[in-house]
C-alpha cells in the first residue's frame, strides 16, 4: 500500500468470474451434494477485505480521501464494529467523499438499527465530507429513521447527498435537508417511499424555498410506502415506468463519478468532469451504481411554465400530488420545479 503514494480513490467489489458463474447455475439448477461443500459467501469475503485494506491504509498513512462500496453486505458492518472501531473513524476523518450501498436484505432493520452507533461514530470524524451516498436494494426499503443512521451530523463542506431505497415521514428528509441548505448544492432521493401522513409536495416545496445553493435534485423512482407495497404485493416490478412512462437509466443517469466542479443542471448524456478523468453510466447494477456526482443527467418535459415570465406561478398546490402515489412523469417535473427551471424559457 505504501507504493501508492497518490491513491485517492478505495473501491471494494465482488469479484465474480465466469467460472464462479457457471458453478453456481450448475449448483442452483441440481441438487449437487457440493452445495453443503462449496463455499461462496460474499458476507466472510466483504468483511475480510474491509478490515485487510482499513488497516493496510492506516499503516501507509495513505492520501486517499474517497471510499467506494457499492456492494457491501449488512454483516460487514457489524464486523468493523466489533473489530476495527477506532480504524474506521480514523479513516473518516480523512474522506471527502463516501458511497455506501447494501445490497442484502435478511434482517436488514435490524442489522442496520445495530451499527447505528459506528455510523454516528463514522460521520461525526468524517468532517470534511462533500459527498455522501447511503442506499439499501430498492426492492426492500430501509425502515428506520434517517437519524438512525446520520445521528443530527451537519457538514460544513457538504455538497452533494444521496440516499435509496428508505421508508421516510417528509419531515426527516426536511431536517436533514435544512441542516445543510447553505451548502447542497445535489440531492437525490432514489426509491424513497414516505410514511402515510406525509406528502412530497411538503419536500418539494422546503427544497425550493429554503434550498439556497441546490443545483439539481433526483427523485427516480420515489413514491409512496402504501402504494409501493401493494405494488409488491400484486406481484409487480416496482420502478421503470410501473406508474406509465419509462424512468430508465438513459433518461436519469448521474455522472458515475464525484467532482467538485461548478457546472450547469446540463441535460445532455455526455456531461463532462474536470475531477476524474473517465464517466460511466448510473445504472441500478453494478460497481457505479451508487455513485453521487455533483451534476445529474436529467430530462423533464414540464407541462406548465414555472419561471419568473409565467403570470400564474405555480405553487406546491399544483404539482399534483394525491398522496398516494407518483407518475414518472410528475417526478420528472418535481425535480424541475424545485430548482426553478422552465424548459419553455430557459
Amino acid at each position: 500500500m505504501t507504493a501508492f503514494v497518490s491513491l485517492q480513490h478505495v473501491q471494494i467489489l465482488r469479484l465474480q468470474d465466469a467460472t464462479d458463474r457457471m458453478l453456481l447455475e450448475i449448483l442452483e439448477e441440481s441438487d449437487v451434494r457440493g452445495r453443503g461443500v462449496i463455499d461462496l459467501q460474499w458476507t466472510p469475503a466483504c468483511s475480510h477485505a474491509i478490515s485487510t485494506i482499513a488497516q493496510a491504509l492506516v499503516h501507509a498513512r495513505s492520501p486517499f480521501s474517497r471510499f467506494s462500496g457499492p456492494m457491501m453486505n449488512t454483516k460487514s458492518a457489524l464486523v468493523i464494529k466489533d473489530r476495527i472501531p477506532r480504524t474506521a473513524t480514523l479513516l473518516a476523518s480523512r474522506l471527502s467523499c463516501l458511497e455506501l450501498h447494501f445490497d442484502d436484505t435478511e434482517a436488514l432493520n435490524e442489522r442496520m438499527r445495530a451499527a447505528s452507533a459506528l455510523f454516528k461514530a463514522v460521520f461525526m470524524a468524517a468532517k470534511n465530507l462533500q459527498a455522501v451516498h447511503v442506499g439499501f436494494p430498492s426492492r426492500s426499503p430501509l425502515n428506520l429513521r434517517l437519524e438512525d443512521i446520520f445521528h443530527g451530523v451537519r457538514w460544513e463542506k457538504l455538497r452533494a447527498f444521496g440516499i435509496q431505497a428508505w421508508r421516510l415521514d417528509a419531515e426527516e428528509i426536511i431536517q436533514l435537508a435544512r441542516r445543510h441548505s447553505k451548502t447542497l448544492r445535489g440531492l437525490r432521493l432514489r426509491d424513497v417511499q414516505l410514511r402515510e401522513g406525509s406528502m412530497w409536495k411538503d419536500v418539494l416545496a422546503m427544497l425550493r424555498t429554503e434550498m439556497e445553493q441546490l443545483d439539481w435534485v433526483s427523485l427516480r423512482r420515489v413514491d409512496y410506502s402504501k402504494h409501493f407495497d401493494e405494488l409488491w404485493a400484486n406481484s409487480m416490478e416496482v420502478g421503470d415506468g410501473s406508474m406509465g412512462g419509462s424512468d430508465s437509466d438513459d433518461e436519469d443517469d448521474f455522472p458515475a463519478h464525484f467532482s467538485v466542479r461548478e457546472s450547469d443542471n446540463d441535460d445532455s448524456e455526455n456531461d463532462e468532469h474536470s475531477e476524474y478523468e473517465h464517466s460511466l453510466a448510473d445504472t441500478d447494477h453494478g460497481p457505479d451504481a451508487n455513485e453521487i456526482a455533483l451534476s445529474p443527467n436529467t430530462t423533464a418535459s414540464l407541462p406548465f411554465c414555472t419561471c419568473s415570465r409565467s403570470s400564474d406561478l405555480a405553487g406546491a398546490d399544483d404539482l399534483g400530488d394525491n398522496g398516494l402515489f407518483v407518475f414518472y412523469q410528475q417526478r420528472k417535473m418535481w425535480e424541475q420545479w424545485v430548482v426553478g427551471r422552465c424548459p419553455e424559457h430557459s
